[in-house]
């Protein structure tokens, strides 16, 4: 009780929440906001090119690059790629599952290659598993040697 007695109501000093939503917000300077509104289109501009997190994540950009070698002539439309967009962060997430799985079965912290591999095996049905297991560790086994061959020039 005595402390509830000592307590005081607001003070003069800080606003109350209703004089807070009833204050009109300050104008800003016409120079300022015309300076800050250059910055900002002259940032978009010029050679450098805005990053992936920029505009979120995408994978857009990487589909024609993977399709010109197995069918030259052949492209996409916009209502493909965005389908092909939103399934492969979904089948990426749940390979990711699906080998944090396999990896606390076997009482590890770390997920190995080997759980990829697996993971892919189990999630994608029959021969597409197998071709995706093959030709994954056929795109890692590539990486890995021409690391190699780099630090040795």
């Amino acid at each position: 009780m005595a402390a509830a007695s000592t307590m005081v109501g607001p003070s003069s000093e800080t606003p109350s929440e209703e004089q807070l939503i009833t204050q009109e917000p300050k104008e800003a300077n016409s120079t300022t906001a015309q300076k800050q509104s250059k910055q900002r289109k002259r940032r978009c501009r010029g050679p450098r090119r805005c990053h992936a997190n920029c505009r979120g994540d995408s994978f857009a950009t990487y589909f024609s690059r993977v399709l010109k070698p197995v069918h030259q002539g052949l492209s996409l439309s916009q209502e493909a790629v965005s389908v092909m967009d939103s399934m492969v962060p979904n089948i990426l997430d749940r390979i990711g599952t699906e080998a944090g799985r396999l990896a606390r079965y076997t009482k590890r912290m770390t997920i190995t290659s080997r759980d990829i591999q697996m993971a892919v095996r189990l999630l994608l049905p029959g021969k597409m598993g197998k071709f995706a297991e093959s030709q994954g560790t056929n795109a890692a086994l590539r990486t890995s040697l021409c690391a190699i061959w780099q630090q040795r020039k």
